[in-house]
């Protein structure tokens, strides 16, 4: 069960791995050239990339495992959405894109929503209990 307590973490080491190691041509072309929904598929994997964050946490929390509390959460995934791509400044073959920093904080925000949804359900199920 260690690996689920510690999976923001390893989903964390994921995703910096992932922002530093050189993707290519052929990746960066067929990513940011193909859409869906109207969408280019890296913008939205940015956000569904930080959007696992929140996915884990609630995992957490469906498992009886205690998570991060909600601000302690929102700093953690603002803070990995800024230096995820921020990161890519210092790393000669990668390079800052600021809509992709937006897509990372809208993933970011969608994930704040539903750790705050989980909580307010949460605790409305312990009111009814008592």
């Amino acid at each position: 069960m260690k690996v689920i307590r510690n999976a923001v973490w390893i989903w964390f080491g994921v995703l910096l791995i992932l922002n530093v190691i050189p993707l290519g041509n052929d990746v960066n072309k067929s990513l940011s050239g193909n859409e869906i929904w109207g969408f280019r598929v890296d913008y939205l994997l940015h956000s569904v990339m930080i959007l696992g964050f929140a996915w884990i946490e609630v995992l957490k929390r469906v498992l009886g495992f205690s998570g991060f509390g909600v601000w302690k959460f929102g700093v953690l995934v603002i803070v990995a959405s800024i230096g995820m791509e921020l990161i890519q400044l210092l790393i000669p073959w990668r390079s800052f894109n600021p809509v992709d920093l937006a897509y990372n904080l809208v993933g970011a925000l969608l994930g704040m929503v539903a750790v705050l949804m989980v909580n307010g359900e949460r605790g409305r199920v312990k009111s009814i209990e008592n």
